[in-house]
């Protein structure tokens, strides 16, 4: 059962990131031509600073989700039981800190934009900012239903609203766009299938799941436990901040929204580009947990980080290359000319990125065995480094700037550092993980050559730009099963393809593959 939902949910989990591509692509165009840059800029520029409120669940979204696993795995009924009362005691408490937060931040908005802003731009920045602190709110105020479900390992359930929600939240922006073209109509939307979302997840929590909330005792062993992990993770959601949001908010105060506008443009590839990584990894803490409790067999952990990690590169490997050919014509087709310097932006980010997405198997074993600290630790002296600087890269590239403090920033902590402390502490196997990785690359660079070839040649439209990224994931696809992938990684595409080939036998009453 686990196992299935495991593979149901990773597969959906890319099925999400195709959607999420495919609508994106004609999502984003359209809020430009409804709202237009600045606006678009205005709204990113609200999400950023919200955003920041988000680590105000200090972390105990996972480590509910790992101590409720641990408790389920031993079948501790009433450990569960006492473990979700007492989260839902802490959320509340976070949704009142939360609140007053909120507030301040709410009157000092004035002064930490306002020498850019217009005065519309201002009165609507607060309109937003108010609904999206709503939206935050009621978010994270009932997080301990989705870790729950999460523990539970009902991936196909938390997959499929998120592919509910993100087919209809497009369709009704454009709806709401048609009577009311503007950021807070967005938000608006967005507040209202994020409520349907929270509902739906409620429901299955208590009649699905059939979970107790029931407070039997004050557990010290689990407070101090949970401390530690939700502590560690705090921080490191803090940094994620700084990484993701904090370049936006920069550019907000020194350049204004026309600036945020272009660096959004690129956060949304590289937010996607992440997303082709965390789909596989986010489905095994639960998995992870079960083998740091079965004894923290270290060769089953760094099997399952090369594993993983394979896998995550001969997917992001053809997003890299593909982006470093076409990139460029891609955005100015997608976005338009104005939007050219997004090009740069994200791929002086991704390029460091990729060593840690490809490694983000190892931060979900850190939070099975309670090491998070470490990455916390290492990930708080980055983060001061990178506003550092950020700020004077900032007034003198602009977004190009911001994106080189924080290329390098990555580089260093997940490049260097992180991969230092799975050698000497986590005991996994690093060299050859990259040993591994690296003969995969060969393939990747041949593949990259024969493509600059071709697209130096063929330049013209949409439909020439869309049949050479077609054939190029011909080639790569090709070259990656001649010489990268192994029989474990083959057999996956056997699997999937048969599955493929039986639904189509479904529908259509006939079978391709035999």
């Amino acid at each position: 059962m686990n196992m299935n939902q495991r593979k149901i949910g990773a597969i959906l989990s890319y099925v999400n990131l195709v959607i999420r591509t495919i609508l994106g692509l004609a999502y984003v165009p359209l809020l430009l031509y409804y709202i237009g840059k600045n606006e678009y800029g205005l709204f990113q520029l609200m999400g950023s600073v919200i955003a920041y409120f988000s680590v105000l669940d200090f972390g105990l979204s996972a480590a509910i989700t790992r101590y409720y696993a641990k408790y389920l795995a031993i079948r501790d009924y009433l450990k569960m039981e006492n473990i979700v009362a007492g989260a839902l005691v802490a959320y509340a408490v976070v949704t009142i800190v939360m609140l007053i937060t909120g507030g301040v931040v709410y009157f000092s908005l004035d002064s930490i934009f306002g020498e850019q802003f217009t005065f519309n731009e201002m009165v609507s920045a607060k309109h937003i900012f108010v609904l999206l602190l709503f939206n935050m709110m009621i978010t994270v105020s009932t997080l301990v239903f989705t870790a729950v479900i999460n523990a539970h390992e009902r991936f196909l359930f938390i997959q499929g609203v998120n592919s509910v929600q993100l087919i209809l939240q497009p369709f009704a922006v454009i709806a709401v766009m048609q009577v009311r073209p503007s950021a807070f109509a967005v938000v608006m939307v967005q507040t209202a299938l994020n409520i349907l979302v929270i509902s739906a997840r409620i429901y299955y929590s208590f009649f699905k799941l059939n979970i107790k909330i029931k407070y039997h005792f004050f557990d010290k062993s689990l407070f101090w436990g949970m401390g530690s992990l939700a502590g560690s993770l705090f921080i490191v959601t803090l940094v994620d901040q700084v990484f993701w949001r904090t370049n936006q908010v920069i550019l907000g105060i020194y350049g204004g929204t026309a600036a945020v506008a272009v660096y959004a443009i690129a956060a949304t590839i590289y937010m996607n580009y992440m997303a082709v990584s965390t789909s596989i990894s986010s489905v095994f803490l639960p998995k992870v947990t079960r083998i740091v409790v079965a004894g923290n067999d270290r060769k089953l952990l760094s099997e399952l980080f090369i594993k993983i990690g394979r896998l995550q590169y001969l997917l992001l490997a053809v997003v890299l290359s593909g982006f470093y050919l076409f990139g460029q014509e891609f955005i100015k087709l997608w976005a338009g000319g104005d939007f050219l310097d997004a090009y740069w932006i994200t791929l002086i980010i991704i390029c460091p990125f990729t060593i840690d997405l490809i490694q983000n198997i190892g931060l979900v074993i850190m939070q099975a065995q309670n090491n998070y600290w470490f990455k916390a630790t290492v990930y708080f002296i980055v983060c001061i480094f990178n506003i550092i600087i950020a700020v004077p890269l900032a007034i003198k590239y602009g977004g190009i700037g911001c994106a080189i403090a924080t290329g390098l920033m990555m580089f260093i902590s997940n490049g260097l550092i992180m991969n230092l402390f799975y050698i000497k502490v986590e005991k996994i196997a690093i060299k050859e993980f990259w040993w591994q990785i690296g003969k995969m690359t060969v393939s990747v660079l041949v593949c990259t050559a024969i493509g600059f070839t071709f697209n130096y040649v063929l330049y013209g439209g949409i439909v020439l730009f869309i049949c050479k990224i077609a054939l190029y994931l011909l080639l790569y696809c090709i070259l990656m099963w001649l010489f990268a992938m192994n029989d474990y990684e083959k057999n996956l595409v056997k699997e999937l393809l048969n599955k493929l080939d039986e639904l189509w036998s479904a529908i259509w009453g006939t079978k391709t593959i035999k």
